[in-house]
């Protein structure tokens, strides 16, 4: 069981049916990618969710969204990881990590780009 902020628990058959509808990985403290993907830029964060969404395009956004909205929890966001002040990681909620998340596509015509989220400055320069 997840504790959430509240004192309550999330119970692990509710997080199994959450991790089997993401195309994405979710990650809890136990998993060996969990360090790696709650660190930011700015090394003097030391947040730990409760729950990492490794999100591979909207669906699971959505998704992740939703579920945090339906069990009260905490939501912060990360996407290149470059969040100085450190709210891209919160304590104990869920972060949607955004940063596999790395699609450009641009129309010379229109001369707009679309990015994702996870892209960084010099991958799209």
């Amino acid at each position: 069981m997840v504790t959430k902020e509240a004192g309550r628990t999330i119970h692990e058959a509710v997080i199994a049916d959450f991790r089997s509808s993401l195309r994405g990985e979710l990650l809890t403290p136990v998993d060996d990618a969990y360090d790696a993907a709650r660190t930011v830029w700015n090394a003097m964060i030391d947040n730990r969710p409760a729950l990492i969404a490794r999100c591979r395009g909207a669906a699971d956004v959505m998704a992740a969204v939703n579920f945090t909205r339906d069990h009260g929890l905490t939501l912060s966001i990360k996407g290149g990881g470059h969040n100085v002040s450190g709210k891209a990681v919160c304590n104990d909620g869920l972060m949607l990590d955004l940063s596999l998340m790395k699609s450009i596509h641009i129309d010379p015509v229109g001369r707009t780009a679309r990015v994702d989220p996870g892209v960084l400055w010099g991958e799209l320069d």
